[in-house]
Order: structure tokens, then sequence, then C-alpha cells
């Protein structure tokens, strides 16, 4: 049975405030890949039944942006990198 939070989905994850959604994709994600752009590592996980881009600076170390996403379409840039298969099973 999944849990309230689970069946929330998206629009639940991005009416949490930062810090809530920080600990959602920490407690329930699952890391899919992570890849460094200049100042930058970006970091994909699945989370139920979303995704979300964690971009962490590498300066200062600390996450700056989180990004949730549905829409497989903005998959793109990690399709050559990451199995959708094993994702969509």
């Amino acid at each position: 049975m999944k849990s309230e939070q689970e069946k929330k989905g998206l629009t639940y994850f991005r009416n949490l405030s930062f810090q809530d959604q920080l600990n959602v994709v920490w407690q329930t994600g699952i890391l899919l890949d992570t890849k460094r752009l200049p100042g930058f590592w970006l970091h994909l996980y699945a989370v139920n039944s979303f995704f979300v881009e964690m971009w962490v600076c590498q300066r200062r170390l600390d996450v700056t942006l989180v990004r949730g996403f549905s829409d497989t379409d903005e998959l793109k840039p990690y399709t050559d990198r990451i199995s959708l298969d094993s994702i969509l099973d």
C-alpha cells in the first residue's frame, strides 16, 4: 500500500517547502544519474511517479535548485546515460 506522500505525486511535491522537497528526495528518491556542468553537479532522481533534478553548487557544496518533472521528454539529456526500461518497470 502506498503512503499518503506517494499518492500525492508531483503537485504535492512542488507545493512543499524547499527543505521538505530535499527531505523527500533524500528519503525516497532513487539516484539515476549524476553529471557535471560548469559550477554544478546535477543529480537525477526518480521519486515515486516523477523525476527530480537536484542542482548542487560545486564551490559551496549546497543544493541551489530542486526541479521536479514528470514529462519523460525532459529526460532526453540523460537518455544516453540511463536506461529508461529500468525506471519504468
